[in-house]
């Protein structure tokens, strides 16, 4: 039997998360720096995993988040092209004011192949090539850590939950998915399950701790 543990962190808060700019996977702003300490949190929750390797999304947002989530530690770190954030065609990178209607109808439809971008089915498939890559190159018992985003997590969601069809497709287009949150997914012999949503820092230590009582 093999087991790896998956802990996903999306990317710390943005310039174009805080000015109100659409940002897929074609578009990417740096870091703000009062982002910074949040990321932190998530770091010193995951202290104690013992990380086999990280994989990283190849957006700069991403990978300023892996720095930090990996400060002090020497961790092999992989970027992964299939964890690129959701493409959401020609209103990425726009701001949502003036095209707000246009991405909520994109984002209910889970489709923005109208506007030139990626269909929820693609984003999906992408989710299921890349973990079972790092699944992959991963040895039982192995933690690994992923960064990428928030887009993409809803389908992960969509993915390995263990709920209904209309139940995951609710739950992905409803959920509020936290700038440095983390979820877990838990890989048995190729078998996927999502065993915590994206949370805070301080949500998931509750939820780990109670989980371990």
């Amino acid at each position: 039997m093999k087991r790896v543990t998956f802990y996903y962190v999306r990317h710390g808060r943005t310039e174009f998360n805080r000015d109100g700019i659409i940002q897929g996977g074609r578009v990417d702003s740096p870091l703000v720096e009062e982002s910074v300490p949040t990321i932190r949190e998530s770091a010193k929750v995951l202290a104690d995993v013992d990380f086999a390797r990280c994989f990283v999304s190849p957006l700069g947002r991403a990978q300023q988040t892996a720095d930090v989530l990996l400060e002090g530690r020497d961790v092999e770190r992989r970027t992964l092209e299939g964890l690129r954030e959701f493409d959401f065609g020609g209103i990425d990178g726009k701001p949502y004011k003036g095209n707000r209607l246009a991405f909520a109808r994109c984002f209910l439809r889970q489709d923005f192949s109208s506007v030139g971008g990626e269909s929820g089915a693609q984003v999906r498939e992408r989710v299921r090539r890349a973990f079972k890559k790092m699944y992959k190159e991963s040895l039982d018992g192995d933690s690994v850590l992923v960064v990428g985003h928030g887009a993409y997590v809803r389908y992960v969601v969509q993915e390995f939950a263990k709920m209904t069809a209309f139940s995951r497709r609710v739950t992905s287009t409803t959920m509020r998915v936290p700038n440095a949150g983390i979820a877990l997914v838990v890989a048995v012999d190729g078998d996927f399950e999502l065993t915590c949503m994206p949370v805070k820092a301080e949500r998931f230590k509750r939820i780990m701790s109670s989980t371990l009582v």
